[in-house]
């Protein structure tokens, strides 16, 4: 197989060409991808993908092996599913994050998503309370997740 080019891009692609480069924008059923191309390189130049080690290699390797797979028409590997629970979790975590974005205690919280009935605990049984502990740490995991932590979905976290 030859290496790709921008000259290979499908027919539906935009392609931009700005002082830093060709801009291409690829519309797919899964979304858009975006590609840039140096100014200095002619659109025979083959493509290549720039992967920083950081913390995010393994899933940026994995996006530049889907979009090769999209650019030769094979097949992208199947991904797993989210789990009942662990969609439930996650809904759990973004209510219990808007809750605390509005100033919402957490006793409030949890009366709202686990049980109604926190409400009526004495200040002692709150504080030992496994839900007081159960919607700390969803408060906790989910501002974890809001500020940059969602990236370990694609890891399957």
């Amino acid at each position: 197989m030859s290496s790709l080019t921008f000259e290979q891009l499908p027919p539906a692609a935009f392609v931009a060409s700005r002082p830093d480069g060709r801009h291409a924008l690829l519309r797919e059923h899964g979304g858009n991808r975006q590609l840039w191309m140096l100014a200095d390189a002619p659109p025979t130049a083959p493509f290549a993908a720039v992967i920083p080690f950081d913390a995010h290699t393994p899933q940026r390797v994995e996006a530049a092996l889907h979009l090769w797979l999209s650019l030769t028409g094979s097949a992208p590997p199947p991904v797993a599913p989210l789990t009942a629970q662990q969609r439930r979790r996650l809904i759990l975590m973004l209510r219990a994050l808007d809750g605390w974005q509005q100033h919402a205690s957490y006793r409030e919280i949890a009366a709202v998503l686990l049980d109604p009935l926190v409400r009526s605990q004495s200040r002692r049984e709150w504080l030992t309370s496994p839900r007081r502990a159960q919607i700390i740490r969803l408060v906790r995991n989910a501002i974890r997740r809001m500020r940059g932590g969602y990236r370990d979905l694609l890891r399957g976290d």
